[in-house]
């Protein structure tokens, strides 16, 4: 085990664009006024409106982006059709409302799993769900396909230990599994270590390209595995971690993109978190601990202890 002192090792997966590259391409728009001047008067533009036009450009782009549904929903529902088409699930369909993107998939022994559909893990619409009363298990599945300016394992961070546990502690509710997966995973701008897969899969689920030499692969999803319970001070400081035994819904998807059952404990990742009480009120620290890194050994990124503010 490697103790990580960088959310960045919270997924083994990195972005192919450096950041160096992309401070110069910042660096070049923000002084097109000033070293190109001519270009902007070209398009009609004024050199000294240049600024305001950038950042209303940047948060129009930005707005269509995450308003822009269609990519996610056809990933997911290509995911979850084959999952039928295997056998690994029974049924699933689409049971959200007012433009949320819930699933209800039923495995084949009867349990029922609701499917929270989200964007970026880092953006505040991660703490925007409700577990389902009928939900045997509860997923939030976080698809981000158009960031690339962060390292993922920082957006996952952020999405794990300062949204779905801060939320799971402050409002007694449960989180069984969180996965982050989207068309960008095994492609040349999001590469994966992992060897397993389904080959025929990636063409129905997105029309970004797999990562050169893996032959169309879709890799198999990162999972995190979520406590059991919200932690409590007195009762319950330190809940233990759901398994791949009482997470049905997780063993299926690894068994439908190809991931041996002996090798599948090495295929999920661990959330765990710990609670404590102080003067100012209960404090909560979030270790994750990843695996399926290229030298085989995992990671665990610990966080610093941070007051509960919701309770």
């Amino acid at each position: 085990m490697i103790e990580s002192q960088s959310a960045a090792d919270v997924l083994p997966c990195v972005h192919a664009l450096r950041s160096a590259d992309i401070n110069k391409a910042k660096g070049l728009l923000l002084g097109l006024s000033n070293d190109a001047p001519e270009v902007l008067e070209r398009a009609g533009l004024h050199p000294s409106d240049w600024d305001m036009l950038l950042r209303a450009a940047i948060e129009s782009l930005r707005g269509t982006s995450a308003a822009t549904t269609s990519e996610k929903s056809r990933f997911i529902e290509a995911v979850l059709e084959r999952g039928v088409h295997d056998g690994v699930f029974s049924t699933w369909s689409f049971v959200g409302t007012q433009g949320r993107q819930d699933y209800r998939v039923e495995l084949p022994g009867g349990k029922l799993v609701g499917i929270e559909a989200k964007g970026c893990p880092d953006g505040n619409n991660t703490n925007i769900w409700d577990r389902p009363g009928w939900a045997d298990e509860f997923v939030v599945w976080c698809m981000c396909p158009q960031s690339l300016a962060n390292p993922p394992g920082k957006g996952v961070w952020s999405g794990i230990a300062t949204r779905l546990l801060m939320k799971m502690t402050a409002e007694r509710t449960v989180v069984d599994a969180f996965i982050f997966f989207d068309g960008r995973c095994g492609s040349e701008l999001r590469t994966c270590p992992k060897s397993h897969g389904i080959a025929n899969l990636r063409t129905a689920a997105t029309d970004i390209a797999a990562q050169i030499g893996r032959d169309g692969l879709l890799p198999p999803p990162c999972i995190y595995l979520f406590p059991r319970s919200y932690p409590h001070v007195q009762n319950n400081p330190h809940p233990s971690v759901r398994t791949l035994n009482d997470s049905k819904f997780s063993r299926a998807l690894l068994t439908l993109f190809g991931v041996p059952q002996e090798e599948q404990a090495t295929h999920v990742h661990e959330a765990a978190i710990e609670a404590r009480g102080t003067g100012q009120g209960t404090e909560v620290q979030v270790t994750v601990v990843s695996r399926c890194w290229p030298d085989g050994a995992p990671r665990r990124h610990r966080g610093r202890w941070k007051s509960v503010r919701r309770e």
